[in-house]
């Protein structure tokens, strides 16, 4: 009987350690949730108040801005300027009050346009060129707050400001007045930082107004809010958010509201309590488990755990930090003799493995950064920028206007090939380069015309910086310079089977057989670096081609071709799993 009571005793002592930890741990279950709602109630509340408290303080700079533009010196001249019989001052004022506003709005990215009216002249000017109100609308339009204001299918935020403040019913005392506009993309903006603050999920109602969301089961929540008061001014404004748990369709939410004085609207944010509540609670069911059948257990195996199970895990956890803080040549060499040799085989395979990963890597990236640095090399062209800075000098006291033409494509040219070299862009981003490169040609060549088509879709398509420009300045250099009264050159694209396919026409010189011949062998065969025939055509072109297979696969890269009308054609193939629709953008010089 001795050892059956050791084992009473044993049973006796577990149960009297386990029946007060399960009490401790359902007081503590039930302390968990409490803390954990209060917490996630306090952490809403405080981002619900901030987004709204930044908010607003952003439409109050936006308001002292609009009053500023408003006053500014230059804005109350032109609203005179016509009754000078210098009517060019007139134009170049306008010129200066079109460019403040660019700043403006460049300055804050809040803003959406800004736009000033001259009743007296009958004018408007934006910073950007979209469809403005009409005097009627002008006049109709509440004054001095921010209204709702929907436009051809756009909702956005408005604020009026007038010179005088109060202007009279007919608008005869009001020498100028300025517009501000917030988008709905912004205020959604707004929401999504939100939403990502892992705090719930957050909408904007305004009363007769859809409502701004980027969910579409948001509007399950008003009929509730409107009956528990939720959305009403007077209980939300000057106060904290409102907070209300709730059912729907048999799910509890956490509800919390604010109210903006400013926009006259009110910013709700909602959560799931079982999203947070849940996990917790199968923790703690799975933990009462793990306790009973740990106190059955624990001590009959605490010995083999230790032999033989801690010290090879210790052992093996010791190589993974050894491994983890660099040490690749880490290996596990204990044996013993169970299931850990076996892991301690694999730790081995998979050290080596990362060893070699490691190595292929690095040499992948020095080989990308020599290839970036020597493409980086071969664009920036010195005698480009010579010709365009005597181009400048030479052009300076005949004409102003293609200087600045010539300045802006020049210096919008050299910021992206400087900046950009190395980083995955937009073709969009990559067809502004070539047009302000042939810009800058076409202004020393009046010979060059050009045309790019473009499907709309294929602009959003991610591609390798300086992917066209290489393309188009060979034909410049290499082909329309090599021919007398050329200039042509046509950029077509175009979406099929999952492929992108670019092309670059033009009229000059040409190609014969073997020369092609030979551009492909430098292409498609490049010669090894002891060997140095590529020309600088070639190396450009080559530095493209593998620059798309690399990143494309071997579907992808350049071919070459002579065309119609007696010049060549390159084209460049980018193969990708989505396809493209073809609505065309059509750009002319």
């Amino acid at each position: 009987m001795v050892k059956y009571k050791i084992f009473q005793n044993l049973i006796v002592l577990l149960v009297v350690l386990l029946v007060p930890t399960m009490l401790l741990f359902s007081y503590s279950n039930r302390s968990s949730n409490k803390v954990v709602q209060n917490t996630l109630e306090s952490s809403a509340s405080k981002q619900l108040e901030y987004t709204m408290d930044s908010l607003e303080k952003s439409l109050r700079q936006i308001e002292t801005q609009s009053l500023l533009l408003l006053n500014d010196s230059s804005i109350k001249s032109y609203s005179t300027s016509l009754q000078f019989p210098e009517y060019v001052d007139h134009l170049l004022l306008r010129k200066t009050i079109e460019d403040k506003l660019t700043v403006h709005n460049e300055v804050n990215n809040m803003i959406y346009n800004l736009t000033l009216y001259f009743p007296t002249l009958h004018e408007s000017i934006s910073s950007k060129k979209l469809v403005t109100l009409s005097e009627e609308q002008l006049i109709e339009a509440p004054k001095n707050k921010w209204f709702q204001h929907i436009q051809d299918d756009r909702f956005s935020f408005r604020l009026i400001f007038t010179n005088p403040t109060f202007p009279s019913e007919d608008f005869n005392n009001v020498t100028s007045a300025v517009e501000t506009s917030v988008s709905l993309e912004y205020m959604k903006s707004v929401l999504q930082t939100m939403d990502l603050s892992g705090n719930g999920t957050s909408f904007f109602y305004f009363e007769g107004m859809p409502l701004i969301s980027n969910h579409q089961n948001d509007y399950n929540f008003l009929p509730m809010l409107k009956s528990a008061k939720m959305l009403e001014r007077q209980e939300t404004q000057g106060s904290g958010p409102l907070r209300n748990s709730m059912k729907i369709d048999g799910v509890s939410y956490l509800i919390q509201t604010i109210y903006s004085p400013s926009l006259q609207g009110t910013l709700i944010s909602y959560v799931k309590l079982s999203d947070f509540l849940s996990p917790l609670q199968k923790m703690n069911r799975l933990v009462n488990v793990s306790l009973f059948l740990l106190f059955l257990t624990g001590l009959t195996f605490v010995y083999f755990i230790y032999r033989h199970f801690r010290m090879p895990f210790s052992y093996l956890v010791k190589k993974l930090e050894q491994l983890g803080s660099g040490n690749v040549n880490s290996r596990a060499v204990l044996k013993v003799n169970n299931e850990f040799d076996f892991l301690f085989d694999r730790f081995n395979e998979m050290a080596s493995r990362i060893k070699a990963l490691i190595e292929n890597v690095y040499e992948e990236r020095v080989r990308a950064r020599e290839a970036e640095y020597k493409h980086l090399q071969s664009q920036i062209n010195p005698h480009f920028l010579y010709n365009s800075l005597f181009y400048i000098v030479s052009m300076a006291h005949k004409s102003p206007d293609a200087v600045i033409s010539m300045a802006k494509n020049l210096s919008h040219f050299y910021r992206y090939i400087t900046r950009k070299v190395g980083f995955e862009v937009t073709l969009a981003d990559e067809i502004q380069l070539v047009e302000s490169y042939l810009e800058v040609q076409s202004l020393r060549n009046k010979h060059l015309s050009y045309e790019i088509h473009i499907p709309a879709p294929m602009l959003e398509l991610p591609v390798p910086t300086l992917l066209l420009q290489p393309v188009i300045e060979n034909a410049i250099v290499h082909g329309l310079e090599r021919k007398r009264f050329s200039g042509k050159i046509l950029i077509n694209g175009v979406s099929i089977d999952k492929q992108y396919i670019l092309t670059v026409d033009d009229d000059g010189a040409g190609m014969s057989p073997l020369e092609l011949e030979e551009l492909k062998r430098c292409v498609y065969n490049p010669p090894s670096s002891s060997e140095s025939s590529a020309n600088e055509m070639s190396c450009g072109l080559l530095n493209i081609h593998q620059r798309l297979v690399n990143r494309y696969g071997n579907k992808s890269g350049v071919a070459f071709s002579n065309n119609d009308w007696g010049g060549l054609k390159v084209t460049l193939t980018i193969s990708e799993e989505k396809t493209v629709k073809t609505n065309e953008r059509i750009i002319g010089g």
